[in-house]
């Protein structure tokens, strides 16, 4: 794991609460709230019991969606994909997560899984400072997801985007260029764009 990421797995673990996303067997997403028990180099750890929807859920999908607010008010988001470790890793969320024992005392954490999300990509969002910063990582073998838009080469230069912009994150050039690490994201460029010039970066 790279050291931008493990910066943000490292956040997950201090911040600790995050609402984990996933998605039934009928197609209908589902969240809670839970706890990342461990921040390690090759990833998270998160426990659950297996008789608990969510377990399912993450067996028969292998995939999670986690979201998390930063002590300074910057957000925290991830996707990826997971599987169950080892049993040892149950102890090792234990020894490290004390408060547990009171919820499962003596051999009744067994009854808990410890899941490592092995893989997947994320983003750093800081709404509370001019200019707005976000930043990507990824681990595990995925790569870093930018979100957002892109202006082609059918811009016209005119500068509508620029100045619909409310961060003024659009700079002239041939084609304009969007700095996408101070970018909302709102789309107001693409309404403003007389030549339809700026594609969304992920249809």
């Amino acid at each position: 794991m790279n050291e931008k990421a493990k910066k943000y797995v490292d956040l997950f673990r201090q911040v600790k609460i995050a609402t984990a996303a996933t998605v039934d067997a009928e197609g209908h997403p589902q969240a809670r709230i839970i706890n990342v028990m461990l921040a390690e180099d090759d990833g998270m750890y998160i426990v659950t019991a297996k008789g608990k929807p969510f377990y399912k859920q993450l067996v028969e999908t292998g995939e999670i969606a986690l979201a998390a607010m930063c002590p300074d008010c910057q957000s925290l988001k991830f996707t990826g994909r997971l599987r169950v470790a080892d049993k040892a890793w149950v102890d090792k969320v234990f020894e490290q997560n004390p408060g547990m024992n009171e919820v499962y005392p003596g051999e009744s954490r067994y009854i808990l899984d410890a899941f490592h999300i092995y893989q997947g990509h994320g983003e750093w969002f800081d709404l509370l400072h001019y200019p707005i910063s976000r930043e990507t990582f990824a681990y595990g073998g995925d790569e870093e997801e930018h979100n957002g838009f892109e202006i082609t080469d059918s811009c016209i230069g005119c500068g509508a985007c620029a100045q619909a912009c409310p961060q003024q994150c659009i700079v002239p050039g041939s084609p304009y260029q969007i700095h996408w690490e101070h970018c909302l994201q709102c789309g107001r460029c693409v309404e403003h764009c007389p030549a339809d010039a700026i594609r969304r970066l992920h249809p």
